[in-house]
């Protein structure tokens, strides 16, 4: 089992602690509403926020790994195994949120778990051909014209549960951040020889490359549609949603836009990681409050 691939089931844990935090920070008031107040406020808050701004920090780290090591190898394998954060979601959100699970959740987490370890027995990790840069485009358009629509529609129909469609945009957002970090560090891999985070003259490279501006621009977007996420619903409900788009959007440029090769036993495993957290949504999505609440009384 390659040390890459152990680093990025370690970022997945930083991923879903991070995610559990922002969600404490964010829901300490109950009537934590973030649409509904102006720009100032909301900064004002997460500055004050210590809890938030922990898992801001943890999430940072994860970042600045994952970018590293998926210069390495395929975003396909990476982004897979990096969905086990959402089992990490779950299981810290029963703990620390008083949130629950029903029978079909758990299904869920043990497709996921059984997905991930055939992911993590993948002896050929670097596939990819390069970047098809016309494709990378097409795809970030779609991306844009999707998000600021669902935006409009929730704004427009005053939606309640705005947090299923902020969990969408979330998941659109940061699968195309993923491709972009990917499309980025191919740039300066195949112009300079070489990537490292710890380089300043990589950084500066992989800052004056174009794809990076769309990166920021979508993790902008990305991080204020998972802020709004958090502060309405339940972390099992929204985490594995926005995991399902962004694992699609990212597998999916893995093919179509790094050539990457999809092995019998890669696709096996994305099958299997992506079956289980279909399962986790649609069983939260579909799960009876009233019925558990009396279970649990």
């Amino acid at each position: 089992m390659s040390i890459y691939l152990l680093l990025v089931f370690f970022c997945s844990f930083l991923y879903g602690l991070s995610a559990v935090l922002c969600k404490i920070g964010l829901q300490h008031k109950r009537d934590t509403n973030l649409p509904a107040y102006s720009i100032s406020t909301i900064v004002l808050f997460l500055i004050k926020n210590k809890i938030w701004l922990l898992g801001i920090v943890i999430s940072m780290i994860a970042n600045v790994t994952i970018i590293q090591i998926q210069s390495f190898i395929d975003v396909s394998v990476v982004y897979p195994i990096l969905n086990f954060s959402y089992i990490f979601v779950l299981l810290l959100g029963v703990f620390f949120l008083n949130e629950s699970l029903n029978t079909w959740q758990y299904y869920g987490v043990l497709t996921v778990v059984s997905g991930t370890l055939i992911i993590l027995l993948i002896a050929d990790t670097t596939t990819g051909t390069g970047t098809n840069s016309t494709r990378l485009l097409s795809i970030s358009a779609i991306s844009l014209c999707i998000i600021f629509g669902l935006v409009a529609f929730v704004h427009n129909r005053k939606i309640k549960q705005y947090e299923i469609f902020y969990a969408i945009c979330t998941g659109i957002s940061f699968g195309n951040v993923e491709t972009y970090m990917k499309a980025n560090t191919n740039l300066v891999n195949s112009e300079y020889g070489d990537f490292s985070v710890l380089s300043m003259n990589s950084l500066i490279q992989f800052i004056n490359m174009w794809p990076f501006l769309i990166l920021i621009l979508f993790g902008i977007i990305g991080w204020v549609c998972m802020q709004i996420t958090y502060s309405h619903g339940d972390v099992s409900v929204t985490v594995p949603m926005f995991a399902v788009i962004q694992s699609s959007i990212t597998l999916g440029c893995g093919y179509f836009v790094f050539g990457e090769f999809f092995s019998s036993q890669k696709i096996l495993g994305v099958a299997m990681i992506v079956s289980g957290v279909v399962i986790l949504v649609v069983s939260a999505l579909t799960r009876n409050p009233e019925t558990e609440t009396a279970r649990d009384n």
